[in-house]
Order: C-alpha cells, then sequence, then structure tokens
C-alpha cells in the first residue's frame, strides 16, 4: 500500500449487521448481536502510526 495517501474507510451498520468498505470496497462484512442500539462513533490509531483524519462524518445507513 502506497505511503503519504489519501484512502477512504466507511463503515455501515443496520442492526447486527456491519459492513466496512475501503476505497469503495468492502473487506468485512459480519454481524453483530452486541450492539443492541445507537451509540458513540469515534477513531482510533496505534500510537507508533502516522495518520491524518480528515471529512470525518456520520450520517443513517444508505438503502440498497
Amino acid at each position: 500500500m502506497p505511503t503519504n495517501a489519501w484512502h477512504v474507510l466507511r463503515v455501515e451498520f443496520k442492526q447486527t449487521a456491519i459492513r466496512v468498505l475501503f476505497d469503495g470496497k468492502a473487506v468485512i462484512e459480519f454481524d453483530d448481536s452486541h450492539i443492541a442500539g445507537p451509540g458513540a462513533v469515534g477513531v482510533w490509531t496505534k500510537a507508533d502510526s502516522v495518520t491524518a483524519f480528515d471529512d470525518f462524518s456520520f450520517g443513517a445507513f444508505p438503502a440498497r
């Protein structure tokens, strides 16, 4: 993966379904019944990484 490049990371939630997209491609899809409803949203990185976030937002799950 190239360094010093911007990427789009998107996480979609609907009920127990979770889908993670990296640059528009679904890379993880699973169900997690531990999520009971709406909650907080945040980002996390490892301490030894250099990471920048831009245009962070959240909203409703898109219709399929």
